[in-house]
């Protein structure tokens, strides 16, 4: 494997959903989608990108992981499904240091060469993101279940659903606008167990800045009730993918099936 690296002044949360921007990946790699693919590449996406010579031409390459540690591509039919390109995100003093791994062999140079392009894209995206106004949502998690509301307006969005939150006020920090979301739009107090997943950007002018935190009932016999919404729903991992996700939302999916399964274990454990 080959490495490159790059320092980026944004934290690595916003970096690592740079890595995972699906445009920045398909221009610089010189690629196309196989299957529907949104903002951000989620696992189980499939592309096709053209400096890969050693492959036949049109050989596909599975997404098998894009979170907060970085993304891994692993071409689709190889033995074990070898990864072709894979990138590390973490914390680094003045924010977050990526690398990107690409794997040796005969004809990769132009491949290898592109993985400096996609590093600078990333950076500059992931500062440019870093400056955008905070959208917080919170991934209220209890006894292995996972708290969803409705939408009910606007018509565009009547019917999806989300997760409880909403933009972070001036001068609010973001632990206190998720409390305060949730009080508003459930009725019940949370507390704030911590982050999950990657940084999501929001499309518009200027665009917004979406961050996922871990959330627990305050009093546990608590009841949420939809304040400003539809409905609302608990959901297991497996009740997941039942639902119609707002597509910002989507993009969280795999890391919320992660909080869940991870809260189930330690249910089951206790």
């Amino acid at each position: 494997m080959t490495d490159h690296g790059v320092r980026v002044a944004a934290a690595p949360r916003t970096a690592a959903a740079a890595v995972r921007h699906t445009r920045t990946v398909l221009e610089v790699f010189r690629g196309r989608p196989v299957t529907a693919v949104g903002e951000l590449l989620v696992v189980g996406d499939r592309l096709v990108l053209q400096d890969l010579p050693r492959y036949a031409p049109g050989r596909q390459l599975s997404v098998r992981a894009a979170d907060e540690t970085g993304l891994s591509l692993a071409v689709v039919g190889a033995p074990e499904e070898a990864e072709e390109l894979g990138v590390v995100v973490g914390p680094d003093s003045s924010g977050a240091e990526v690398t990107v791994r690409c794997r040796e062999g005969e004809g990769t140079s132009p491949f290898r060469r592109r993985c400096g392009a996609y590093l600078e894209r990333v950076g500059a995206l992931a500062v440019a993101w870093a400056d955008r106004p905070r959208v917080v949502g919170a991934a209220v998690v209890e006894e292995g279940m996972l708290l969803a509301q409705q939408r009910c307006c606007p018509a565009r969005h009547a019917g999806r659903w989300e997760l409880p939150g909403g933009r972070v006020e001036p001068g609010e920090d973001e632990a206190a606008a998720v409390v305060r979301e949730c009080r508003e739009e459930l009725g019940v107090d949370v507390r704030v167990a911590g982050r999950f997943g990657t940084d999501v950007p929001i499309p518009g002018e200027p665009g917004m800045l979406l961050r996922g935190y871990l959330a627990t009932l305050a009093d546990p016999s608590a009841v949420p009730w939809p304040v400003e919404h539809r409905a609302v729903r608990w959901l297991g991992a497996e009740g997941l993918t039942e639902v119609d996700w707002l597509a910002t939302d989507r993009l969280l999916l795999d890391a919320m099936r992660g909080v869940v399964e991870e809260d189930r274990r330690r249910a089951l454990s206790e």
